[in-house]
């Protein structure tokens, strides 16, 4: 089924738009790998239905098939549980609450009110909804509840529950509270909470993570979906203030603190439950709390009728064997650290501990990192000063190392990487797109981010060029290598961007898809104003001082003020630049 699904997404790919024509051809195609994935939080700012269904119709057409729902964070739940309504009720909402029992306080500049982009959640009908629609396009949706940490919105909802049951009943309130009340341990995670992480030691935890994976499994029943995979997220269950940059001495910053970084503990050192597991010989220290979870999970994700489950990369890094320590028939990481930071090499360690690989690298696959230079785009740059279409498109999954001889780091400085052995190319089954939603506060930004990057992602995951080279181990890539056939793949690149430009942009224009129009670039030379665009076949206007005009080979350098490009059917502007 899915087979001839694809079948006529290429058949369908072929219409000449313009002429209205079927040009004659044999096609013999199969996609390189299973999992083809796009990635959407909802989490930090809420998206709605809408542009989900949106976003499930584009990657259909361009044959991606998971859709990974980053359905909670520490910034909002996004999805009612029956049984547990302040998951919604308090921590779907952002507002400003001192106590946090009607809602979360705003974060991600949500302002005070519960009105927009920081609130709001899918219903069970919704998601239910979304399962079908993403079924019948041949799409598995895959839930991720990120755990342990990235939960305060989970946290804050829970203490809200435990707080207005406490003293009518005292067990019911206890049932799923998710921290240790005696744990004082002093931390600060990755986006700087003290208050954001789940206790990997008490029993209501596992009742919570249990009654949350009965509850979805319902709504794929519901459906008629299986629900084949669970994402338990698990990264960054750290403790910044025990890292480098919180070390007193000469010329440090005192209001970090007044002892070294080894004297601060790690998360959960100082809870009781947590010693008495120690104490027990359950686990030999706290460095092993985040296994300790992933491996109890696993059992409920087992227990549960669910036979794969995926993780982010700290939630599972300590794991030495994934086929007997983990519960589940399969498990896969979604490697995402940059290559320039050894990406490359987290992807092997997981390869050699025994999972299955998504490939999700941060510096050419989120696309929540800036399109382009400039203080103008949307958009992060920790992992990436920018990523546009084209970086996408020159990613290569199964030999990363490679890209060292392509792009600069994010400070645009040269690194190097090494191939590791021709086996680990039969670990990777897949790579996948991400959009993190810190800056994506709006269905626009979505698809100005997503689109057209999206296409670059398809391309890759579907499709192996000729210019992805063979792993050779202990091959070095570095800026000053030349193994790459950089003709080739900028001849491979021109291709597919004058596909873009002429065909595949106004097939999202008629699909109501809010892509992002590239910005020219542009020159005076003589008496002529010479223009590039990524993309060929968009029109070009140029502003005199008093309206926007076509651009033709005729108009003066001298009346040339500014120039954007155009949609490809004419109806929006990209952003202008002044000449």
């Amino acid at each position: 089924e899915a087979g001839a699904f694809y079948g006529v997404q290429s058949l369908l790919a072929l219409v000449d738009l313009n002429s209205k024509s079927l040009p004659q051809a044999a096609v013999v195609d199969a996609p390189r790998f299973p999992h083809r994935g796009m990635f959407l939080d909802v989490g930090r700012n809420f998206h709605s239905k809408k542009v989900v269904l949106k976003l499930l119709d584009q990657m259909a057409a361009y044959k991606l098939n998971r859709f990974h729902f980053h359905l909670s964070d520490d910034e909002g739940w996004r999805l009612e549980v029956p049984g547990l309504p302040e998951l919604t009720e308090v921590g779907s909402q952002r507002c400003f609450d001192l106590e946090e029992n009607r809602c979360l306080l705003p974060q991600l500049g949500s302002g005070p009110k519960a009105d927009n982009f920081g609130s709001g959640f899918y219903s069970v009908d919704d998601y239910v909804e979304i399962l079908r629609y993403a079924a019948d396009r041949q799409i598995e949706v895959v839930p991720e509840f990120d755990m342990p940490a990235h939960a305060r919105a989970a946290v804050v909802a829970m203490e809200a529950r435990y707080r207005k049951l406490k003293d009518s009943d005292p067990a019911t309130a206890n049932a799923y509270r998710l921290i240790d009340p005696q744990d004082d341990t002093e931390y600060l995670s990755v986006q700087f909470y003290n208050d954001s992480y789940i206790n990997p030691c008490m029993d209501s935890t596992y009742q919570f993570v249990g009654k949350l994976i009965r509850e979805v499994k319902s709504m794929h029943e519901t459906a008629g979906v299986p629900l084949k995979t669970w994402h338990f997220g698990g990264d960054e269950a750290v403790n910044i203030l025990a890292s480098g940059s919180f070390e007193v001495g000469p010329g440090s910053d005192p209001a970090k603190g007044d002892v070294t970084a080894a004297q601060r503990n790690k998360p959960w050192a100082n809870s009781p439950q947590c010693q008495k597991l120690i104490a027990d010989g359950e686990v030999k220290a706290i460095d092993e709390l985040g296994e300790l979870y992933a491996k109890r999970v696993s059992k409920l994700v087992a227990d549960a009728g669910i036979p794969t489950m995926a993780a982010w990369n700290d939630g599972v890094k300590k794991i030495a064997d994934a086929d007997n320590e983990l519960a589940t028939e399969n498990s896969y990481v979604n490697s995402w650290a940059p290559l320039f930071w050894g990406g490359g090499d987290e992807s092997v360690h997981f390869y050699e501990t025994g999972f299955d690989l998504v490939q999700s690298h941060s510096d050419y696959l989120y696309f929540d990192m800036p399109q382009e230079v400039d203080p103008a785009e949307r958009g992060y740059y920790w992992a990436s000063r920018y990523t546009d279409t084209r970086k996408t498109f020159s990613y290569a999954p199964l030999n990363t190392a490679q890209l060292a001889e392509l792009y600069p780091n994010r400070d645009g400085h040269g690194w190097t990487a090494t191939s590791p052995s021709a086996e680990f190319a039969g670990s990777v089954t897949g790579m996948q797109g991400q959009l993190w939603s810190e800056v994506v506060r709006t269905d626009e930004a979505v698809e100005y981010q997503v689109f057209p990057r999206l296409l670059a992602l398809a391309e890759r995951a579907w499709h192996q060029a000729s210019w992805e080279l063979p792993i050779q181990e202990g091959q070095t890539f570095s800026a000053e290598t030349e193994f790459v056939d950089q003709q080739a793949l900028a001849r491979d690149w021109h291709s597919f961007a004058a596909a873009l430009g002429n065909k595949e942009l106004l097939k999202l224009d008629l699909s109501g898809i809010g892509y992002r129009v590239p910005v020219p670039g542009a020159v005076v030379d003589g008496e002529r104003v010479k223009t590039a665009l990524p993309y060929p076949g968009l029109a070009l206007e140029y502003f005199n001082g008093e309206a926007w005009q076509p651009l033709s080979g005729e108009v003066a350098p001298q009346d040339v003020l500014s120039i954007r490009a155009l949609s490809a059917d004419g109806q929006r502007a990209g952003r202008a630049v002044a000449l």
